[in-house]
Protein backbone atom coordinates (compact mmCIF):
# COMPACT_ATOMS: atom_id res chain seq x y z
CA UNK A 1 0.00 0.00 0.00
CA UNK A 2 1.14 3.55 -0.69
CA UNK A 3 1.13 4.53 3.01
CA UNK A 4 3.71 1.85 3.80
CA UNK A 5 6.13 3.15 1.16
CA UNK A 6 9.37 4.88 2.24
CA UNK A 7 8.96 8.61 2.81
CA UNK A 8 10.96 11.16 0.81
CA UNK A 9 11.12 14.63 2.37
CA UNK A 10 10.95 17.25 -0.41
CA UNK A 11 12.41 20.54 0.79
CA UNK A 12 11.93 23.97 -0.77
CA UNK A 13 11.93 27.51 0.55
CA UNK A 14 8.45 28.29 -0.80
CA UNK A 15 5.61 26.01 -1.85
CA UNK A 16 4.82 26.30 -4.79
CA UNK A 17 5.20 28.80 -7.67
CA UNK A 18 2.42 29.02 -10.30
CA UNK A 19 4.77 27.74 -13.02
CA UNK A 20 6.60 25.15 -10.90
CA UNK A 21 4.59 22.16 -12.10
CA UNK A 22 7.93 20.44 -12.76
CA UNK A 23 8.36 20.10 -8.97
CA UNK A 24 4.80 18.89 -8.47
CA UNK A 25 5.34 16.07 -11.02
CA UNK A 26 8.24 14.70 -8.97
CA UNK A 27 5.98 14.28 -5.97
CA UNK A 28 2.47 13.56 -7.24
CA UNK A 29 3.52 10.77 -9.63
CA UNK A 30 5.67 8.81 -7.19
CA UNK A 31 4.56 5.20 -6.91
CA UNK A 32 7.13 3.37 -4.78
CA UNK A 33 7.76 6.31 -2.44
CA UNK A 34 5.62 8.68 -0.40
CA UNK A 35 6.37 12.43 -0.63
CA UNK A 36 6.22 14.79 2.32
CA UNK A 37 6.87 18.49 1.62
CA UNK A 38 8.72 20.70 4.09
CA UNK A 39 9.03 24.42 3.37
CA UNK A 40 9.68 27.72 5.07
CA UNK A 41 6.34 29.10 3.89
CA UNK A 42 3.45 28.66 1.49
CA UNK A 43 3.15 31.15 -1.33
CA UNK A 44 0.18 33.49 -0.90
CA UNK A 45 -3.05 31.91 -2.05
CA UNK A 46 -1.55 28.44 -2.55
CA UNK A 47 -3.53 25.48 -1.25
CA UNK A 48 -1.58 22.21 -0.86
CA UNK A 49 -2.99 19.33 -2.94
CA UNK A 50 -4.51 16.16 -1.51
CA UNK A 51 -1.77 14.03 -3.12
CA UNK A 52 0.74 14.65 -0.31
CA UNK A 53 1.26 16.47 2.99
CA UNK A 54 2.88 19.91 3.22
CA UNK A 55 4.48 21.31 6.39
CA UNK A 56 5.07 25.08 6.53
CA UNK A 57 7.41 26.20 9.33
CA UNK A 58 6.02 29.75 9.36
CA UNK A 59 2.56 28.38 10.11
CA UNK A 60 3.91 26.70 13.25
CA UNK A 61 5.76 29.65 14.80
CA UNK A 62 4.50 32.78 16.53
CA UNK A 63 5.75 35.94 18.20
CA UNK A 64 9.43 36.87 18.04
CA UNK A 65 10.58 33.47 16.60
CA UNK A 66 8.21 33.98 13.66
CA UNK A 67 9.38 37.57 13.10
CA UNK A 68 13.03 36.50 13.28
CA UNK A 69 12.45 33.58 10.90
CA UNK A 70 10.87 35.88 8.33
CA UNK A 71 13.70 38.40 8.66
CA UNK A 72 16.33 35.65 8.36
CA UNK A 73 14.59 34.27 5.29
CA UNK A 74 14.01 37.53 3.43
CA UNK A 75 17.30 39.33 4.09
CA UNK A 76 19.86 36.72 5.11
CA UNK A 77 18.64 33.57 3.34
CA UNK A 78 19.37 31.92 6.66
CA UNK A 79 17.39 29.09 8.27
CA UNK A 80 17.14 29.90 12.01
CA UNK A 81 17.46 27.29 14.75
CA UNK A 82 13.77 27.44 15.68
CA UNK A 83 12.76 26.29 12.17
CA UNK A 84 15.54 23.71 12.02
CA UNK A 85 14.14 22.19 15.20
CA UNK A 86 10.58 22.11 13.89
CA UNK A 87 11.62 20.56 10.58
CA UNK A 88 13.86 18.01 12.28
CA UNK A 89 10.96 16.87 14.44
CA UNK A 90 8.69 16.49 11.42
CA UNK A 91 11.28 14.53 9.44
CA UNK A 92 11.77 12.20 12.38
CA UNK A 93 8.02 11.84 12.98
CA UNK A 94 7.28 10.79 9.38
CA UNK A 95 10.36 8.54 9.38
CA UNK A 96 11.74 10.03 6.18
CA UNK A 97 14.46 7.98 4.49
CA UNK A 98 15.73 10.54 1.99
CA UNK A 99 16.03 14.33 1.57
CA UNK A 100 15.20 15.73 -1.89
CA UNK A 101 15.94 19.45 -2.23
CA UNK A 102 14.61 21.55 -5.11
CA UNK A 103 16.98 24.22 -6.52
CA UNK A 104 20.62 24.58 -5.49
CA UNK A 105 19.83 27.80 -3.62
CA UNK A 106 17.23 25.99 -1.51
CA UNK A 107 19.64 23.15 -0.74
CA UNK A 108 22.10 25.75 0.58
CA UNK A 109 19.35 27.43 2.62
CA UNK A 110 18.54 24.09 4.32
CA UNK A 111 22.19 23.09 4.83
CA UNK A 112 21.98 23.54 8.60
CA UNK A 113 19.10 21.10 8.69
CA UNK A 114 20.91 18.69 6.38
CA UNK A 115 23.86 18.56 8.78
CA UNK A 116 21.48 17.72 11.64
CA UNK A 117 19.57 15.09 9.66
CA UNK A 118 22.11 12.55 8.48
CA UNK A 119 20.05 11.08 5.66
CA UNK A 120 20.98 10.47 2.00
CA UNK A 121 20.32 13.61 -0.01
CA UNK A 122 19.96 14.92 -3.54
CA UNK A 123 19.04 18.22 -5.17
CA UNK A 124 17.21 18.85 -8.44
CA UNK A 125 18.56 21.79 -10.46
CA UNK A 126 16.42 23.80 -12.84
CA UNK A 127 18.35 26.52 -14.66
CA UNK A 128 18.98 29.88 -13.03
CA UNK A 129 20.41 28.23 -9.91
CA UNK A 130 23.26 26.88 -12.08
CA UNK A 131 23.62 29.60 -14.72
CA UNK A 132 22.67 32.93 -13.09
CA UNK A 133 22.83 32.69 -9.30
CA UNK A 134 26.54 31.72 -9.08
CA UNK A 135 27.40 34.93 -10.98
CA UNK A 136 25.51 37.23 -8.63
CA UNK A 137 27.18 39.65 -6.22
CA UNK A 138 30.54 39.51 -8.02
CA UNK A 139 30.78 35.74 -7.59
CA UNK A 140 29.57 35.60 -3.99
CA UNK A 141 26.61 33.56 -5.26
CA UNK A 142 29.01 30.73 -6.10
CA UNK A 143 30.77 31.06 -2.74
CA UNK A 144 27.34 30.70 -1.10
CA UNK A 145 26.62 27.48 -3.03
CA UNK A 146 30.01 25.76 -2.72
CA UNK A 147 29.34 24.05 0.65
CA UNK A 148 26.53 21.95 -0.89
CA UNK A 149 29.01 20.40 -3.36
CA UNK A 150 30.56 18.70 -0.33
CA UNK A 151 27.47 18.00 1.77
CA UNK A 152 24.87 16.82 -0.78
CA UNK A 153 25.21 13.27 -2.12
CA UNK A 154 23.76 13.66 -5.63
CA UNK A 155 22.90 16.50 -8.04
CA UNK A 156 20.25 16.02 -10.71
CA UNK A 157 20.97 18.03 -13.86
CA UNK A 158 18.19 18.33 -16.44
CA UNK A 159 20.55 17.99 -19.39
CA UNK A 160 24.15 17.29 -20.36
CA UNK A 161 24.54 21.02 -20.97
CA UNK A 162 23.57 21.71 -17.36
CA UNK A 163 25.93 18.97 -16.16
CA UNK A 164 28.80 20.68 -17.99
CA UNK A 165 27.96 24.01 -16.34
CA UNK A 166 27.72 22.34 -12.94
CA UNK A 167 31.14 20.72 -13.28
CA UNK A 168 32.57 24.13 -14.24
CA UNK A 169 31.23 25.51 -10.94
CA UNK A 170 33.22 22.91 -9.02
CA UNK A 171 30.65 20.21 -8.39
CA UNK A 172 32.28 16.73 -8.46
CA UNK A 173 31.31 15.06 -11.72
CA UNK A 174 30.73 11.69 -10.06
CA UNK A 175 27.95 13.24 -7.98
CA UNK A 176 25.96 14.44 -11.00
CA UNK A 177 23.13 12.46 -12.60
CA UNK A 178 21.47 13.66 -15.82
CA UNK A 179 17.72 13.17 -15.51
CA UNK A 180 14.84 15.07 -17.11
CA UNK A 181 11.66 14.99 -15.01
CA UNK A 182 9.23 15.13 -17.95
CA UNK A 183 5.78 16.63 -18.50
CA UNK A 184 2.23 15.34 -18.04
CA UNK A 185 2.01 14.55 -21.74
CA UNK A 186 -1.34 12.73 -21.79
CA UNK A 187 -3.00 15.93 -20.58
CA UNK A 188 -1.84 17.81 -23.68
CA UNK A 189 -2.03 15.00 -26.25
CA UNK A 190 -4.26 15.76 -29.23
CA UNK A 191 -4.35 12.67 -31.51
CA UNK A 192 -7.22 14.14 -33.54
CA UNK A 193 -5.26 17.24 -34.52
CA UNK A 194 -5.77 18.33 -38.14
CA UNK A 195 -2.98 19.99 -40.06
CA UNK A 196 -5.06 21.48 -42.86
CA UNK A 197 -4.13 24.80 -44.38
CA UNK A 198 -6.31 27.54 -42.92
CA UNK A 199 -6.89 31.15 -43.84
CA UNK A 200 -5.29 32.26 -40.57
CA UNK A 201 -2.74 30.21 -38.63
CA UNK A 202 -2.35 30.63 -34.88
CA UNK A 203 1.17 30.96 -33.45
CA UNK A 204 1.29 30.16 -29.73
CA UNK A 205 3.92 31.43 -27.30
CA UNK A 206 3.41 30.01 -23.81
CA UNK A 207 5.74 30.83 -20.93
CA UNK A 208 6.83 33.64 -18.66
CA UNK A 209 7.09 36.89 -20.59
CA UNK A 210 10.78 37.58 -20.07
CA UNK A 211 13.78 38.39 -22.25
CA UNK A 212 15.33 34.92 -22.20
CA UNK A 213 12.13 33.41 -23.67
CA UNK A 214 12.71 35.67 -26.71
CA UNK A 215 9.06 36.33 -27.57
CA UNK A 216 10.11 39.80 -28.76
CA UNK A 217 12.38 38.22 -31.38
CA UNK A 218 9.47 36.18 -32.73
CA UNK A 219 7.34 39.32 -33.06
CA UNK A 220 10.17 41.14 -34.87
CA UNK A 221 10.65 38.23 -37.28
CA UNK A 222 6.92 37.99 -38.03
CA UNK A 223 6.77 41.74 -38.65
CA UNK A 224 9.58 41.51 -41.22
CA UNK A 225 7.87 38.52 -42.88
CA UNK A 226 4.78 40.64 -43.28
CA UNK A 227 6.73 43.67 -44.48
CA UNK A 228 8.55 41.60 -47.11
CA UNK A 229 5.38 39.71 -47.99
CA UNK A 230 7.56 36.61 -47.54
CA UNK A 231 4.60 34.41 -46.56
CA UNK A 232 1.22 34.35 -48.23
CA UNK A 233 -0.54 32.90 -45.21
CA UNK A 234 -2.01 35.22 -42.60
CA UNK A 235 -1.33 34.61 -38.94
CA UNK A 236 -2.47 35.55 -35.47
CA UNK A 237 -0.53 35.32 -32.21
CA UNK A 238 -1.49 34.07 -28.76
CA UNK A 239 0.56 34.78 -25.64
CA UNK A 240 -0.09 32.64 -22.57
CA UNK A 241 1.81 33.78 -19.49
CA UNK A 242 2.81 36.98 -17.80
CA UNK A 243 6.01 38.67 -16.75
CA UNK A 244 8.27 41.73 -16.94
CA UNK A 245 8.36 41.86 -20.74
CA UNK A 246 4.60 42.21 -21.17
CA UNK A 247 4.58 46.00 -21.58
CA UNK A 248 7.41 45.81 -24.14
CA UNK A 249 5.53 43.19 -26.13
CA UNK A 250 2.31 45.21 -25.97
CA UNK A 251 4.22 48.25 -27.28
CA UNK A 252 5.58 46.21 -30.19
CA UNK A 253 2.08 44.99 -31.04
CA UNK A 254 0.72 48.54 -30.99
CA UNK A 255 3.63 49.78 -33.10
CA UNK A 256 2.91 47.11 -35.69
CA UNK A 257 -0.85 47.80 -35.60
CA UNK A 258 -1.59 44.19 -34.62
CA UNK A 259 -3.96 44.86 -31.73
CA UNK A 260 -6.76 42.80 -33.31
CA UNK A 261 -4.62 39.79 -34.13
CA UNK A 262 -2.59 39.36 -30.94
CA UNK A 263 -4.11 38.06 -27.69
CA UNK A 264 -2.45 38.40 -24.28
CA UNK A 265 -4.15 35.76 -22.13
CA UNK A 266 -2.04 36.27 -19.02
CA UNK A 267 -1.24 33.38 -16.71
CA UNK A 268 -3.61 30.44 -17.11
CA UNK A 269 -3.53 27.94 -14.23
CA UNK A 270 -1.97 24.63 -15.20
CA UNK A 271 -5.05 22.62 -14.19
CA UNK A 272 -7.40 24.77 -16.26
CA UNK A 273 -9.04 23.30 -19.38
CA UNK A 274 -8.57 26.73 -20.96
CA UNK A 275 -4.83 26.05 -21.13
CA UNK A 276 -5.42 22.80 -23.01
CA UNK A 277 -7.70 24.60 -25.45
CA UNK A 278 -5.00 27.16 -26.22
CA UNK A 279 -2.64 24.36 -27.24
CA UNK A 280 -5.37 22.66 -29.29
CA UNK A 281 -6.24 25.88 -31.10
CA UNK A 282 -2.62 26.59 -32.03
CA UNK A 283 -0.88 25.59 -35.28
CA UNK A 284 2.75 26.49 -34.48
CA UNK A 285 4.61 26.85 -31.18
CA UNK A 286 7.52 29.29 -30.85
CA UNK A 287 9.99 29.69 -27.98
CA UNK A 288 13.54 30.46 -29.23
CA UNK A 289 15.22 30.95 -25.85
CA UNK A 290 18.39 33.02 -25.51
CA UNK A 291 21.10 33.41 -22.87
CA UNK A 292 20.84 36.72 -20.99
CA UNK A 293 23.82 37.77 -18.83
CA UNK A 294 24.65 34.13 -18.27
CA UNK A 295 21.07 33.15 -17.35
CA UNK A 296 19.95 30.01 -19.19
CA UNK A 297 16.95 27.73 -19.28
CA UNK A 298 17.00 24.08 -18.34
CA UNK A 299 14.47 22.47 -20.66
CA UNK A 300 11.31 24.63 -20.90
CA UNK A 301 8.32 22.50 -19.96
CA UNK A 302 6.01 24.37 -22.33
CA UNK A 303 8.08 23.13 -25.28
CA UNK A 304 7.42 19.52 -24.26
CA UNK A 305 3.73 20.31 -23.70
CA UNK A 306 3.58 21.74 -27.24
CA UNK A 307 5.30 18.63 -28.60
CA UNK A 308 2.80 16.39 -26.80
CA UNK A 309 -0.02 18.45 -28.33
CA UNK A 310 1.34 17.66 -31.80
CA UNK A 311 2.62 21.15 -32.56
CA UNK A 312 5.71 21.78 -34.68
CA UNK A 313 8.13 23.75 -32.50
CA UNK A 314 10.42 26.63 -33.37
CA UNK A 315 13.15 26.95 -30.77
CA UNK A 316 16.89 27.46 -30.45
CA UNK A 317 20.21 25.75 -29.85
CA UNK A 318 20.04 26.74 -26.20
CA UNK A 319 20.78 24.82 -22.98
CA UNK A 320 19.05 21.42 -22.99
CA UNK A 321 16.60 22.14 -25.82
CA UNK A 322 18.62 20.34 -28.55
CA UNK A 323 18.58 17.24 -26.32
CA UNK A 324 14.81 16.86 -26.80
CA UNK A 325 14.30 18.39 -30.26
CA UNK A 326 16.15 17.17 -33.32
CA UNK A 327 16.34 19.96 -35.88
CA UNK A 328 14.25 19.16 -38.94
CA UNK A 329 12.51 16.25 -37.21
CA UNK A 330 10.48 17.50 -34.23
CA UNK A 331 10.73 21.15 -35.17
CA UNK A 332 13.17 23.79 -36.32
CA UNK A 333 16.07 25.02 -34.20
CA UNK A 334 17.89 28.28 -34.90
CA UNK A 335 20.97 29.81 -33.33
CA UNK A 336 20.28 32.20 -30.46
CA UNK A 337 19.18 35.65 -31.69
CA UNK A 338 19.32 34.51 -35.34
CA UNK A 339 16.82 36.93 -36.89
CA UNK A 340 17.03 35.53 -40.41
CA UNK A 341 16.89 31.99 -39.06
CA UNK A 342 13.63 32.80 -37.29
CA UNK A 343 12.21 34.38 -40.43
CA UNK A 344 13.08 31.27 -42.46
CA UNK A 345 11.68 28.87 -39.84
CA UNK A 346 8.41 30.77 -39.41
CA UNK A 347 7.96 31.16 -43.16
CA UNK A 348 8.55 27.44 -43.76
CA UNK A 349 5.95 26.35 -41.22
CA UNK A 350 3.42 28.99 -42.19
CA UNK A 351 3.62 28.02 -45.86
CA UNK A 352 3.87 24.23 -45.68
CA UNK A 353 1.11 22.26 -43.94
CA UNK A 354 2.84 18.97 -44.79
CA UNK A 355 5.93 20.12 -42.92
CA UNK A 356 3.79 21.13 -39.93
CA UNK A 357 2.14 17.72 -39.95
CA UNK A 358 5.38 15.77 -40.32
CA UNK A 359 7.13 17.64 -37.49
CA UNK A 360 4.03 17.84 -35.27
CA UNK A 361 3.42 14.10 -35.38
CA UNK A 362 7.11 13.33 -34.80
CA UNK A 363 7.14 15.74 -31.84
CA UNK A 364 4.07 14.08 -30.30
CA UNK A 365 5.63 10.65 -30.67
CA UNK A 366 8.85 11.82 -29.03
CA UNK A 367 7.10 13.54 -26.11
CA UNK A 368 4.58 10.83 -25.33
CA UNK A 369 7.07 8.01 -25.85
CA UNK A 370 10.10 9.44 -24.03
CA UNK A 371 9.30 12.64 -22.11
CA UNK A 372 6.16 11.79 -20.16
CA UNK A 373 6.44 12.53 -16.43
CA UNK A 374 4.81 9.26 -15.39
CA UNK A 375 7.48 7.35 -17.28
CA UNK A 376 10.33 9.60 -16.19
CA UNK A 377 9.36 9.21 -12.52
CA UNK A 378 10.51 5.59 -12.73
CA UNK A 379 14.06 6.82 -13.39
CA UNK A 380 13.81 9.16 -10.39
CA UNK A 381 12.72 6.25 -8.20
CA UNK A 382 15.74 4.26 -9.41
CA UNK A 383 17.95 7.19 -8.34
CA UNK A 384 16.30 7.05 -4.91
CA UNK A 385 16.97 3.30 -4.74
CA UNK A 386 20.67 3.82 -5.53
CA UNK A 387 20.99 6.43 -2.78
CA UNK A 388 19.27 4.17 -0.27
CA UNK A 389 21.61 1.33 -1.17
Amino acid sequence: MRNSNPVVAHLMRQYLGPTETFIHYQMAFLGAYRPFVICHRLRNGVEPPADYNVFSAVAHTAGFPKTWARFAYQLLRYLPAVEIGLMEDVINDVKAKLLHFHYAVDARYFLGLKKRIRLPSLVSLYGYDVSLFPRLYFGLGLDYLKPIFVSIDRFIAMSNDMKKDLVALGCPEDKIIVHYYGVECDRFANPKREYRQKDILNILMCGTLEIKKAQHLVLAALHEIEERKAAKVRFQITFVGDGPMRSNLVNMVERYGWQKRVRFCGHIPYDSDVLIEEFRNADIFALPSITVKGDKEGIPGTIVEAMAAGLPVISSYHAGIPEIIENGVHGILVQEKDHQGLIDALTALLENRYLREKMGKAAAGKAIGELDARKRILDLERIYEQLLG
